[in-house]
Parts: C-alpha cells; structure tokens; sequence
C-alpha cells in the first residue's frame, strides 16, 4: 500500500523525471517545432486559403492537425521555454561576474538556475566557485569545468567560448543561433557557421532579386519577369509575374532566411556594448 501523500509517476512522468539534464533542451527544441507548425497551419489554412483548393486538399488534414497540435504544444512549451531562458541569462550573467562579494551575494539565484538547468550548468557553477575558492560543501556531485566553457565538441572535448575581442560574424564560434539552441553543438563549429552566413546571404539576394528585378525572361528576350512562388507551389497556369511582384510565400522566405542570417552573429555578452 502506498504511504500517504505520496504521488505515483506515470511512464510519461518517469521518463520526464529522468530527463532532469536535457529539460532545456526537450523543451527548447519543442517549442520551436511547435511554433513552426502553428505558422505554418495558420499560413496554408487562413492566409492562402488551403482549406477550400481542391489541388491540394490531400494536405488540409496535416495543415489541420499542425495548427491544432502546434498551439497545444506552444501554450504549454512556449511559457517554460521562456522560464529556462531567463534562469540561463541570469546563470550566464553571474558565471561573468569577477569579484567574490558579488558571486557570495548571487550564489542562491546562482544555484537555483543550475538546479534548474542541469549537470553542464552545475559544473560550470562549480568551476566558477573554485577560481574564487568558495566552498562548494555537498550540493553538487559533478565534475567543475572552466565557467566560460558552455558546450562539449561532438567528439567530446570542451569548447571554450571566445572572448568579445576574439569574436567576428565569420570566424565565431559561439553565435546567437547556437545558444538558442542548446544541444545542437554542431552549430558550434566556424565550418557550419560558415555554411548558413553563406546559404542564408546567397538565399536571401537571389530571392530579393527575383522579386524587385526579376530573374526569368518575357518574350522580348529580357529578365524582367518574377516567379511566383505562391503560386508555383499551387501548380497555377500563372506563375511568371512582371517585375517588381510580392507573394506571400517569396516573403516569408526572404523573412526566414534573414532571420537565420541574423541569428548567425557573435553572441552578445553583457559587457559587450560597453567596449
């Protein structure tokens, strides 16, 4: 028989609880698709009118169930995504801070976003504690690791952060888009940075271009027509357009694509707009 007051995990429960180290991540990573799909339904069903085009109507189920599914999942992701955020920056801040005073004085709001958090904080937090020989006493039972180091290699190996002198939108390796993602260390790498600055510049121009200029000749042999993407994808008769031409689905692209590209630069420290 049970004792009183005590409460019995579900599977879903016990697999949730034995995933204390990646919460972030399950939930970062849940929010995002969540948010994606709940666009995404609400642009094919509402703003392109997917719903009553007999051409595509084998997509309208899906359409449905990742606006419904993607709202569901973002009421209740989205405002924990946004709760692990804020204990990360108040963690990041304090990892930063150099006097011992002031790390004393921090230390709960220190402690309760690495609990939060998980192991990786947890020894950063321990790392910081031993460069201003605080006591660590027994709370945590993990190995310290520099506070300036916040992910692992694929292969294994600490990947320090680079210092705001040592940070330029090509050569960084720790920008926006990889700590929005935690987890997904491949973005830590200059070679993948690399790629999406490249891919998401040549993407965003030639967009830019086949909309104000137009990338695909008229009859008179010039460049002066747009492609329609919106109804590219619909599989209209009309999908050439005289230049300059807005379509809804060419626009979101060019928004996508400039957000990946923003995303791509050195992340920003506290201290940073003070240099």
């Amino acid at each position: 028989m049970a004792r009183r007051g005590t409460v019995r995990r579900g599977p879903f429960g016990r697999w949730w609880e034995s995933q204390s180290d990646r919460h972030f991540q399950i939930i970062a990573y849940s929010t995002i698709i969540s948010v994606a799909s709940l666009i995404w339904g609400f642009v094919f069903l509402f703003v392109l009118d997917g719903y009553s085009d007999p051409e595509v109507e084998h997509i309208v189920p899906w359409s449905w169930l990742a606006f419904v599914g993607g709202m569901v999942v973002a009421f209740y992701a989205a405002p924990e995504f946004f709760d692990y955020w804020k204990q990360r920056q108040i963690l990041e801040d304090i990892l930063l801070i150099d006097s011992r005073p002031e790390i004393l004085r921090r230390r709960k709001d220190a402690e309760d976003a690495a609990d939060m958090l998980g192991k990786s904080y947890q020894s950063r937090l321990m790392g910081l504690y031993h460069m201003h020989n605080i006591n660590i006493g027994k709370k945590y039972k993990v190995e310290s690791v520099s506070p300036l180091r916040s992910a692992l290699s694929p292969e294994g190996d600490e990947m320090e952060i680079q210092s705001p002198s040592e940070r330029s939108w090509w050569d960084t390796s720790d920008s926006t888009l990889a700590n929005a993602l935690p987890g997904l260390h491949a973005l830590r790498q200059q070679s993948v940075n690399r790629g999406l600055i490249a891919g998401s510049i040549t993407a965003t121009l030639m967009l830019a271009i086949n909309t104000l200029l137009g990338q695909f000749t008229s009859s008179s042999g010039e460049r002066v027509h747009t492609l329609d993407l919106t109804a590219s994808i619909y599989e209209q008769t009309r999908v050439y357009e005289p230049s300059p031409h807005y379509d809804v689905i060419s626009l979101l692209f060019i928004a996508l694509f400039t957000g990946l590209l923003l995303s791509t630069r050195p992340r920003t420290g506290p201290g940073d707009e003070e240099e």
